[in-house]
């Protein structure tokens, strides 16, 4: 009887070590940075595929049909990220102005592993604005492809326009760098991150 419950032990912790590394094991990792976790570096892949899945997929569910999509990134995005999600969305988008009034802003971009969250701020046909998620699957080097949209049912404000950017593109990583996540690095007692916007 021993051995029994001994072998049947040592089977359950073996099955629990295979499946923990099969699935693997990866912290979460956002952008813009959240204090605590990874900061994803919004030019590396494969987060602008991404930020175009996720803006490609919420217009498509949360928009009026035939809306051109206007998008909006993230405070402190640069140029250049800002043009490669403007190419990889293609005809039917254009990246935001300070003239536009409304537009689908990505308020944040969240990376576990196989899974990804896109939050997206959205104006309904009823002028409210609220927030949604659309939640990805997929794999480094294969492209992730939205599964579904979470719609939030609470007003939030409008989102302010992100200007890109500016800078020479000799700033811009080169392609493809070897991780898609650069860890975060305190450099001072006092926070860097940015204040939420909504």
């Amino acid at each position: 009887m021993q051995r029994i419950g001994s072998t049947f032990v040592l089977a359950i912790v073996f099955a629990s070590a295979l499946i923990i590394a099969l699935t693997g094991c990866t912290a979460g990792a956002t952008y813009p940075p959240t204090a605590g976790r990874t900061t994803l570096s919004p030019s590396t892949p494969p987060c602008p595929q991404l930020m175009a899945s996720g803006l490609r997929y919420a217009q498509q569910r949360l928009a009026p049909a035939g809306e051109i999509l206007v998008f909006n990134l993230p405070p402190q995005t640069a140029q250049y990220v800002w043009d490669d999600v403007a190419l990889k969305l293609g005809e039917g988008s254009r990246p935001m102005t300070a003239s536009d009034t409304t537009g689908m802003t990505l308020q944040q971009l969240r990376l576990n592993g196989s899974m990804a969250e896109v939050d997206v701020i959205y104006v309904t046909t009823e002028g409210v604005w609220q927030m949604a998620t659309v939640h990805l699957e997929g794999a480094f080097g294969v492209e992730f492809r939205p599964s579904f949209v979470q719609r939030w049912l609470i007003p939030v404000e409008k989102p302010a326009f992100n200007p890109p950017l500016v800078g020479s593109f000799d700033d811009a990583p080169e392609s493809p760098v070897s991780s898609p996540i650069i860890p975060s690095t305190p450099t001072s007692a006092v926070s860097t991150d940015p204040a939420p916007q909504h």
